[in-house]
């Protein structure tokens, strides 16, 4: 391509410019040409400037950090997958060997690492990293696993166990190098948590029932009566997941203050397929206002 060759082709190349060079002052001295002339050195330095800027690829993504790199994600994928053989015990303790040194580098030693008693068998039924973090030479990555013992045909539930596995970075990937050690379960479940601010008696009662009958509304599609909860018009409402339908509407926890509260309705739900039913919760956001209680929001966890 070649470059603009003056003021004239910049009415064509750049539009917004061509008014400024046919509106230029005629020249009447020589100091004036010499400003002029300067000014349209900086002018087309800018222009190329800009081009060039245009031309030149400009890194739209950056570099992600640390906890979204893609060895990270290889090294927590590898983990999960050993730690599931690691924790498979069967007769054919050669066959495990086989199948362990497929994620370890050369020379890692795993000879008698698991033990069961004689005529049990372990193996995985879930296993999902937890969580990684960058060591000296390389990663390592929290598991957990869901372990089931089996003997005489009978199953025992082994628990779950969380272990550390440690992952090298070579260069062609990434490899276990060494055997996993067990670490405290990354689960907060039985600890006192926070909860929302409650809701005086007073609100909480009538918002219960008033999202009680938004929800009941909302599941039959009673356009007339969620309007009027509503005041005046339907609230906004994102349905239930395509092929669900809902059985039945229970119990209402409601929080929040005055200006805002949330209510959550347990609901009783169906899948597209199979004969198993599930106690969801539907929120309802509600407002109080001069004229009462009105029904913002119901989310039954659906599109919009």
């Amino acid at each position: 391509m070649s470059e603009p060759a003056g003021p004239a082709s910049a009415g064509v190349l750049f539009p917004e410019l061509a008014d400024a060079f046919e509106a230029a002052p005629p020249v009447r001295s020589r100091s004036s040409r010499v400003l002029r002339v300067a000014a349209r050195v900086v002018l087309w330095g800018l222009i190329a400037a800009g081009a060039m800027r245009g031309l030149l690829p400009t890194p739209t993504n950056p570099e992600p950090g640390p906890a979204g790199h893609p060895v990270d994600r290889r090294a927590e994928a590898v983990a999960a997958a050993f730690l599931r053989e690691y924790l498979t015990v069967g007769d054919d303790r050669a066959a495990r060997a086989r199948r362990l040194s497929q994620f370890t580098v050369a020379g890692t030693d795993l000879r008698s690492s698991v033990s069961v008693p004689a005529g049990v068998t372990q193996y995985v039924d879930h296993v999902v990293a937890a969580g990684s973090g960058p060591v000296a030479g390389g990663i390592e990555v929290t598991v957990l696993a869901h372990v089931l013992q089996v003997r005489s045909g009978a199953y025992r539930d082994g628990g779950t166990l969380a272990f550390v596995v440690p992952v090298a970075v070579l260069p062609r990937g990434v490899a276990v190098r060494s055997r996993p050690r067990p670490t405290v379960l990354p689960i907060a479940s039985g600890m006192p948590g926070s909860r929302p601010q409650a809701t005086p008696t007073v609100l909480s009662r009538p918002a219960s029932r008033v999202a009680r009958q938004a929800v009941a509304a909302f599941v039959a599609a009673d356009e007339t009566t969620l309007a009027r909860l509503g005041g005046g018009r339907p609230p906004s409402a994102h349905p239930l997941p395509a092929g669900w339908h809902a059985s039945g509407v229970g119990a209402v926890d409601v929080t929040g203050t005055h200006g805002a509260l949330v209510a959550q309705v347990a609901v009783r739900v169906q899948p597209p397929t199979g004969q198993a039913s599930y106690t969801v919760p539907v929120r309802v956001d509600l407002a109080a206002g001069p004229s009462g209680l009105t029904v913002r929001r119901i989310n039954g966890g659906g599109p919009p």
